[in-house]
């Protein structure tokens, strides 16, 4: 009995798999960088949003994007917030006292669980119109270069040029 490539022993021909090597850098690539925007986020970047009554809050960014960004905050059943989901500033502390302020607009919210630790989640999207906008922008075109080019240290001291 012949056998077709690909074959199997009852006869029957089996898919061949294509592999996307495209696609699959793609993906790598889009984990790395959220890898990357997350530990940006958690060790250099403090991120606050200010409140009605002039309180600061301090916010996890989880994801930004020149369109919009997502934070989230511990779930507080007692003092829901924000009650207004419009014209929200959110300061990005790059110091101890230098910070650049958008405005954003929640645009979804929902609740998910982390460590055993409740939080309400937003999406939200950046108002364009505000004259931060640009430097916003230039900062998450320069995350995505940053991740796509970082290294981490693993101790070694080779040099490598391309």
């Amino acid at each position: 009995m012949t056998q077709r490539p690909g074959g199997t022993s009852n006869g029957t021909v089996e898919k061949e798999q294509v592999i996307d090597f495209s696609t699959a850098r793609e993906k790598r690539l889009e984990e790395k960088r959220k890898n990357t925007e997350r530990i940006f986020f958690r060790d250099l970047l403090s991120v606050y949003s200010v409140t009605g009554q002039s309180k600061m809050l301090p916010i996890e960014l989880i994801d930004v994007s020149e369109e919009g960004c997502a934070f989230q905050t511990p779930y507080d059943p007692e003092n829901p917030w924000p009650k207004d989901e419009t014209g929200l500033p959110i300061r990005l502390y790059f110091s101890k006292d230098m910070y650049l302020e958008v405005i954003v607009k929640v645009q979804n919210s929902r609740h998910s669980i982390e460590k055993n630790k409740r939080y309400l989640r937003f999406g939200c999207e950046i108002d364009k119109g505000t004259q931060s906008y640009p430097a916003y922008q230039q900062f998450v075109r320069f995350l995505k270069l940053y991740s796509e080019h970082a290294h981490k240290d693993m101790g070694d001291i080779t040099v490598f040029y391309l």
